[in-house]
């Protein structure tokens, strides 16, 4: 898809988190076309809502978000790098920082087809908490489907690992109903297990809590429920990490509370045995294309 001009100020405009949802606080992009509408959070260039045309919501914001500086929102597609899960330093934060940090908005662009992307860029100096330069280039493209690439590079003089995931919070209306075709057969690591390896038989469903990591993972999963396939492909995802609290363990979490059965989680990512072990100066990529079928 070539993009070939730069996009009007009609179709993003950039507003405080308290314009759309009542909670100010945070920097946000709405955008607004003939094929979709979205809205992208500064704070970790997190995309909150997609909703192509005609098309129930693709994602799920918590109604109990939060936007504060700083702080995790909970919903969309938060980006969890440079590490995915609970890292062994207890004092960091869980799943990365780049999430709860500003980016910059380098670049827009629509297509001949009325596809809008924009790309966001991070530059991490080494510190306390990641100790190594790097810096992250991404592209999200909107249209009748939604794009994300992300471009990884390491700018330390030494060799460096990353593990990373594209936490997608899917909009369903009971997740007792989702069923996830695509990982049938494969190996996963059950966080409610102490990462105990296992196999998935058959078509993996939501009775309860689920926290599962499949390394080695398939490029296509659908998310399906009554009536609606939602599409997962993806390239240099290797790994697909599926979740949902359950009851029990969402009256525990402030954001989520009763809400957990609006979501499910299938992400995509770099994770466990399938993390990013970049050289110096060497550049990785990865994309993901969802679309309803």
């Amino acid at each position: 898809m070539a993009m070939t001009e730069t996009v009007s100020a009609d179709t993003i405009r950039r507003l405080d988190s308290g314009a759309l949802y009542g909670k100010p606080g945070l920097p946000l992009y709405l955008v607004e076309t003939p094929l979709c509408r979205a809205v992208i959070a500064v704070q970790g260039a997190q995309l909150l809502e997609f909703q192509a045309r005609g098309d129930a919501p693709l994602l799920w914001l918590s109604p109990l978000a939060e936007f504060t500086a700083g702080k995790a929102i909970r919903g969309g597609i938060p980006l969890c790098l440079p590490w995915f899960g609970i890292p062994p330093d207890a004092s960091k934060p869980k799943h990365g920082f780049v999430r709860n940090r500003p980016w910059q908005l380098a670049g827009t662009q629509v297509s001949s087809q009325g596809q809008v992307q924009l790309v966001f860029v991070y530059r991490h100096q080494a510190d306390n908490l990641f100790g190594a330069d790097f810096s992250c280039r991404y592209k999200i493209t909107l249209g009748r489907e939604l794009k994300l690439a992300l471009e990884l590079e390491n700018l330390d003089a030494s060799a460096t690992a990353f593990s990373w995931a594209w936490h997608s919070y899917f909009a369903v209306e009971d997740v007792a109903s989702v069923a996830v075709r695509g990982l049938e057969q494969v190996e996963y690591l059950d966080n409610t297990r102490s990462l105990a390896r296992a196999s998935q038989e058959g078509t993996l469903t939501f009775a309860g809590e689920v926290d599962r990591a499949f390394e080695c993972a398939p490029s296509r999963q659908s998310i399906q429920v009554p009536g609606l396939i939602t599409s997962a492909s993806s390239a240099g995802c290797d790994t697909v990490i599926t979740w949902n609290p359950g009851a029990e363990l969402a009256a525990t979490i402030a954001d989520i509370g009763p809400h957990y059965r609006e979501f499910v989680c299938v992400e995509h990512g770099a994770a466990f045995a399938n993390r990013w072990q970049l050289a110096p100066g060497e550049v990785r990529s990865a994309t993901l294309t969802l679309r309803r079928e």
